[in-house]
């Protein structure tokens, strides 16, 4: 060793904040998500509003635009629901009382969501491992906390 090596001793990294992993976890997420979707001809936005769909049976595009508001500007999110519903994935009803058109998935909607659930599945499958459910839990809740504390001051 020369003089230089007693000099400089290796730097440990720095302590990256939880900012760093949200964004990093949301970046592999979503990359992840795009590729394995991308075989079906969708996204991860348009996997949302399809699962979406899938859990409330219906909605009008203000309900889900506000599901996906945190993800996708207005404009991205008519681009979406325009994809979906060309696809032949979402059928929209005629208005209702209110005047509003609520949407639904299609028969091939439906068929598509199961054939991209189980790609779906795959992801979350590798993205859990070594996390146990109360450890996901336990990530969840302290996600949503920050977010009531911190969105309590805005």
């Amino acid at each position: 060793m020369n003089k230089q090596d007693h000099a400089h001793p290796p730097i440990a990294p720095p302590q990256l904040p939880i900012g760093y992993w949200l964004k990093q976890a949301d970046n592999l997420l979503t990359e992840q998500i795009n590729k394995i979707q991308a075989a079906n001809g969708t996204s991860r936005f348009e996997w949302q509003v399809l699962n979406l769909l899938k859990e409330l049976g219906s909605a009008n595009k203000e309900q889900l635009f506000e599901n996906l508001r945190t993800f996708v500007d207005a404009s991205n999110f008519n681009e979406i629901i325009s994809h979906l519903v060309g696809c032949g994935w979402l059928e929209q009803s005629e208005a209702s009382q209110s005047g509003v058109g609520e949407f639904h998935l299609s028969e091939e909607g439906r068929r598509q969501y199961e054939v991209i659930f189980a790609k779906q599945k795959e992801v979350r499958e590798r993205a859990m491992q070594g996390i146990s459910v109360d450890e996901y839990a336990t990530v969840v809740r302290v996600l949503q906390q920050m977010v009531s504390n911190l969105g309590e001051h805005r």
